[in-house]
């Protein structure tokens, strides 16, 4: 009966997800960052840019932080 459940729940999003119009690149990022106010960055900030956070973690030796929001 779980394993049913699930299967159900599978369709039904992955019919959600299909059914959806698909979204540009961009997807509305400036309208996250505004809503966010992040818009002035400060400081030496990587944003959006998970490869440039890795290597420049590496490369200083210090720990990285990602806040996925």
């Amino acid at each position: 009966m779980k394993l049913l459940n699930i299967a159900w729940a599978a369709v039904v999003a992955s019919a959600i997800a299909a059914s959806a119009p698909p979204l540009p690149a961009d997807s509305g990022k400036e309208e996250l960052r505004k809503s966010l106010k992040d818009i002035d960055l400060a400081g030496a900030w990587i944003y959006d840019d998970v490869e440039q956070g890795f290597a420049e973690a590496k490369k200083t030796g210090k720990p990285l932080l990602i806040v996925f929001r």
